[in-house]
């Protein structure tokens, strides 16, 4: 009898456990991992903007026209390392025109927009004012006056492209890179610069940051 009502015990206490519903865990949201930073010597003085440091960070305000079909839509893709602080300057490169036939930025395959930032010529862009087919880099110095980069500057200026990496998340597709470029950028807008000072020389900038589709 005594063993009876062991095995009967043993036998509720095994259907218990197995009428429990186990929690299933889902699987982790990958997320892209965001990181930027810019330093170079802007007007002789070394300078950085690091991430999350002074309000720092990278947004992708990308220049879009939209055209209905049969018309091409085009884009100018953005990158800027800015402070929410006040009176704290920024620097801008812009690379472009990517072209597509659709109305909506959605139109645009993934696959066009990871090709874009691979191929040769964009790797290592020529500078263009308007950037078709090429780059373009802008300074807003402390006072907020713009300077930007010139196609017909007679001065040196190079920019190449490394580390591309592409990823995609729940916020949407990213081409991450490095960017080391030297230009001199010139007054655009703004508060009259003092005489003298109309351009600015930008040596060995290096921008860690991304464009977003």
């Amino acid at each position: 009898m005594k063993f009876k009502t062991i095995l009967s015990v043993f036998v509720a206490v095994l259907m218990l456990f197995s009428c429990i519903k186990h929690e299933i865990i889902p699987a982790p949201t990958p997320k892209v991992d965001l990181q930027c930073k810019f330093s170079g010597t802007v007007n002789g003085t070394s300078t950085e903007f690091i991430q999350n440091v002074s309000g720092y960070d990278c947004s992708s305000q990308n220049e879009i026209n939209l055209l209905n079909p049969p018309a091409q839509s085009s884009e100018i893709y953005c990158a800027e390392m800015s402070s929410t602080t006040a009176s704290t300057p920024s620097v801008k490169i812009r690379l472009g025109k990517i072209s597509w036939t659709g109305a909506a930025q959605t139109d645009l395959p993934l696959t066009s927009f990871d090709g874009f930032f691979t191929s040769a010529s964009n790797i290592l862009p020529t500078y263009k004012d308007d950037c078709t087919n090429g780059f373009n880099v802008v300074y807003k110095d402390a006072s907020g006056t713009i300077y930007a980069s010139h196609e017909a500057s007679t001065n040196f200026q190079d920019a190449k492209f490394t580390n591309i990496v592409q990823e995609s998340d729940a916020t949407g597709d990213y081409s991450k890179f490095v960017c080391t470029f030297n230009c001199y950028v010139y007054y655009q807008s703004g508060t009259n610069p003092a005489p003298g000072l109309d351009s600015i020389r930008i040596q060995n900038g290096q921008f860690k940051g991304w464009f977003k589709k």
